[in-house]
């Protein structure tokens, strides 16, 4: 038996009873008695995604699910005793969040027996064929037409920095499926992205060239984190005339958030519109 469960995606006040079930009359609509996830995962193994976005309380309950091994039904009066395996997956920095707070430091301890880290799709870019394979089958299955990509579609696919992750890819490749359906073709080129994928060329070649053009030796007068800002300062900038000074594109090409892009700006003295850049 294998259950997820996306701790994000379920209010707050309902967490607790989906997690850990209730008795009838527990509260008002509890007409009858509901087996939590974690009972229906006896002998199997739960999911616990997006654990970082559960609620300081719960954490406390569900340390004491790890601890002792059961768990009380809301309303119950006894408590139940389970044997799952847990997995818990987040895409948040709980380090962090434990420091400031915002999640139990023992929970933390006692969930992280085996760690396993993964890199976001933009530091692999050799896994976006297979991921981009696994998805055509996907919609293959429910009826799309199947597409293919050609090389040069892949080479930009492969250097984009994936702000959005592999939900982003997955989405993108449906997008195509669709196209391709209405368009009656079969073969995605490259011209067939969306433009910000085909400017993504144009910016890693800058940016290559840049770094070359500065790398072996610091110029007069400059320390190294002095240097490191203009050149951080040089890329924006290019970045930023490059999309006429749309700030959201120009995250997604440089892989941060809008708002890490607007702080750097601000830190950066760099003005938002590409008109106020200067020349």
């Amino acid at each position: 038996m294998f259950i997820p469960i996306n701790c994000a995606a379920i209010p707050t006040d309902l967490l607790e009873s989906v997690l850990f079930g209730h008795e009838k009359g527990a509260f008002t609509g509890a007409y009858a008695k509901s087996l939590g996830k974690f009972e229906q995962a006896e002998g199997g193994t739960i999911l616990l995604d997006e654990i970082g976005e559960m609620p300081l309380p719960l954490q406390a309950k569900l340390l004491r699910v790890l601890q002792e091994k059961q768990v009380d039904r809301i309303g119950g009066r006894e408590p139940v005793r389970v044997n799952v395996r847990i997995i818990a997956a987040t895409h948040r920095d709980l380090q962090k969040k434990v420091i400031q707070r915002e999640f139990r430091e023992d929970l933390y301890y006692r969930l992280n027996v085996y760690p396993i880290e993964l890199p976001p799709l933009r530091a692999r870019g050799d896994d976006v064929p297979l991921l981009v394979a696994f998805a055509v089958e996907k919609l293959v299955k429910r009826g799309y037409p199947e597409v293919r990509f050609a090389s040069d579609a892949m080479d930009a696919l492969k250097r984009y920095a994936w702000p959005g992750n592999v939900r982003e890819l997955m989405n993108l490749v449906e997008r195509m499926a669709v196209q391709c359906a209405l368009d009656h073709r079969e073969k995605i080129a490259a011209t067939d992205l969306p433009s910000h994928f085909l400017d993504v060329a144009n910016v890693v070649t800058a940016q290559a060239s840049f770094h070359v053009q500065h790398a072996g030796h610091l110029p007069d007068g400059k320390t190294l984190p002095e240097h490191l800002i203009d050149i951080e300062r040089g890329i924006i900038r290019g970045v930023m005339r490059d999309v006429e000074g749309n700030v959201s594109r120009a995250a997604r090409l440089l892989g941060m958030p809008r708002s890490t892009l607007l702080s750097r700006m601000q830190s950066l003295s760099l003005a938002k519109s590409v008109n106020h850049l200067e020349k």
